[in-house]
């Protein structure tokens, strides 16, 4: 299975990180001197219970165009960031998208993507 993660905040990165440590074929997409650090450096992320930190080489990509594609793409934005996006999402191939978050306007953005496959989902952890 093909899967981005669209947003590199702590939530897009912890969920980026799980899917890959499952063997997944995740990509993820970060912007400006983070998506550089990523590229560099790899995710390096410190769990809370554990004196080490994580790094996973993870793919990153710093935007989505029309042809890309994957099996589903994992919208976790900030609120205030869905709407800048939309026009992305719709011009793209994907059809699967699931926005993850807790200010998810679900009748607006799925109407808002009508050709889509619009799922919502609600992360377990937080920064």
């Amino acid at each position: 299975m093909k899967i981005l993660v669209f947003g590199a905040g702590v939530l897009g990165c912890n969920l980026a990180r799980n899917l890959f440590r499952g063997g997944k074929e995740v990509t993820l997409l970060a912007r400006g001197n983070w998506a550089a650090e990523i590229q560099k450096n790899g995710l390096r992320i410190k769990d809370k219970f554990s004196p080490k930190v994580s790094v996973s080489r993870i793919p990153v990509v710093t935007e989505l165009v029309p042809e890309d594609r994957y099996d589903v793409i994992f919208v976790v934005v900030r609120y205030t960031q869905t709407d800048s996006i939309l026009e992305v999402l719709r011009a793209n191939q994907t059809k699967n998208i699931v926005f993850i978050g807790n200010n998810v306007r679900t009748k607006a953005l799925a109407a808002s993507l009508p050709e889509k496959n619009v799922m919502f989902a609600f992360a377990s952890s937080a920064g």
